[in-house]
């Protein structure tokens, strides 16, 4: 009687605590899908609004490149989905991918005769010579802030969930099996089996039983702390909406800028690259 009591009694709680811990996870299952296809349909939406802006705006000079425009995006949302990218060499790669297929649009006589040399020198200067203007640098500040926060929100939510799963699922000792087993049970043997035990008995059973879960409160709490922290940021000026809606904005006036400083940049680039070549000869 007593082991069937044992056995009954561990099911029990362990059951217990597996559904209290799958609540929580639920809870954060649905914030993770909620967020997830927030930002994605943010993504999608900005990007379709660029493809058509610019299909308006620059036509035959967009669809030969638009593979540059559309790689941006999947790179983006392959770093927020956790891939081992870095966000910031993922914005300088475009710009040099842009600026090399302008200047072979810029003049398309003489594309052909733009050497690898001179491509090359005029990717490594764009910090130098600013060929987009402040558009690259502003798009970049607020893109990664409003990426990494995104990043480390969804990533959060998973890993949250995932110590859920793990601590509701500890398996409980012997010493705790043989307390629940008291607590529930011990009435049933004198024949008072509607008796509840006191509070106070009940806490202290379990806490013993629970040790190890609530050793792990200090940093749950920084967990959650940290989480709102991010969650907050998201509403700061400018806004997460904002700053994904803004891509387009910010890669129109970059083209804009390139297209009106076209002969006074590539006079510099050229320069430069004299400047070099007779350096080193």
């Amino acid at each position: 009687m007593e082991e069937t009591l044992s056995n009954l009694s561990r099911r029990e709680f362990e059951g217990l605590v597996r559904e209290a811990g799958r609540s929580i996870q639920a809870s954060l299952n649905a914030q993770y899908r909620t967020f997830d296809t927030y930002f994605l349909e943010l993504l999608n939406g900005s990007e379709r609004w660029l493809e058509e802006a610019f299909v308006a705006a620059l036509g035959e000079l967009y669809r030969p490149n638009a593979g540059v425009f559309r790689d941006l995006y999947a790179d983006l949302r392959r770093y927020y989905s956790g891939a081992a990218l870095n966000l910031e060499e993922i914005l300088d790669e475009f710009w040099m991918k842009l600026l090399e297929r302008l200047l072979k649009a810029s003049d398309p006589e003489t594309a052909s005769l733009l050497s690898d040399d001179f491509l090359e020198c005029a990717s490594k200067q764009t910090e130098t010579l600013r060929p987009f203007g402040d558009a690259p640098r502003e798009l970049k500040a607020k893109l990664v802030r409003a990426f990494i926060a995104a990043r480390a929100f969804v990533q959060g939510l998973n890993v949250a969930g995932e110590i859920v799963r793990k601590v509701s699922q500890v398996p409980l000792s012997t010493e705790c099996n043989s307390a629940i087993m008291k607590l529930v049970y011990c009435p049933h043997c004198r024949g008072l089996g509607s008796v509840k035990p006191c509070v106070n008995y009940c806490k202290n059973v379990m806490k013993g039983c629970l040790a190890n879960q609530a050793d792990l409160d200090t940093e749950w709490q920084s967990l959650i702390e940290t989480m709102l922290q991010v969650a907050s940021s998201f509403g700061a000026e400018p806004s997460m909406d904002t700053v994904i809606y803004s891509i387009p904005v910010r890669i129109s006036e970059a083209v804009l800028a390139m297209q009106e400083n076209m002969e006074i940049y590539t006079s510099k680039v050229r320069t430069l690259e004299l400047s070099i070549y007779f350096k080193f000869v």
